[in-house]
């Protein structure tokens, strides 16, 4: 008789275990959204993914015009920022950033650290790692900037 109950038992407790993850998976599958930003034929600018009430924006390493790498950092940002405005989001919302910057020296670094401060402030800055490189998949480019950045939006 034990026997026929513990069977019974393992049963249920399989079917309530399924019907469990089914539900959670069925949620998180309705509940995940992608939208893809400035589309093109080879890459997206950027891809948001929300989930609930939290929007993460993945923006693609991109670059600015100019003549000088200054110039071309500034501009960097103002299209990293445009692209996150599509998404609802701001610089402020930014939390990891990766920086490719070709023929790296210690005064493109510094010129570079000018500029974020000047678009992303002195302190809470996201997490960041500068790579030198040899060259970019664009030759005319100085620096290129790929961004993550994450916002509660409210529904």
């Amino acid at each position: 008789m034990a026997t026929k109950f513990n069977i019974v038992k393992q049963l249920l407790t399989g079917i309530i275990v399924l019907v469990f993850t089914t539900s959670c998976n069925n949620y998180f599958h309705k509940s995940l959204t992608k939208e893809f930003i400035d589309a093109g034929p080879s890459y997206s600018k950027a891809v948001s993914v929300t989930n609930g009430n939290i929007r993460t924006i993945y923006v693609a390493g991109l670059t600015g015009e100019g003549d000088d790498f200054e110039t071309q950092t500034r501009s960097t940002f103002e299209n990293i920022k445009l692209v996150l405005a599509k998404s609802g989001a701001s610089l402020k919302n930014i939390v990891k950033t990766t920086i490719y910057i070709p023929s790296y020296t210690v005064e493109k670094m510094d010129i570079f650290r000018k500029i974020r401060k000047e678009y992303l402030g002195e302190t809470n800055l996201p997490a960041s790692t500068a790579l030198g490189i040899s060259i970019l998949a664009a030759k005319d480019k100085l620096i290129e900037i790929e961004a993550v950045a994450v916002v509660q939006i409210k529904k």
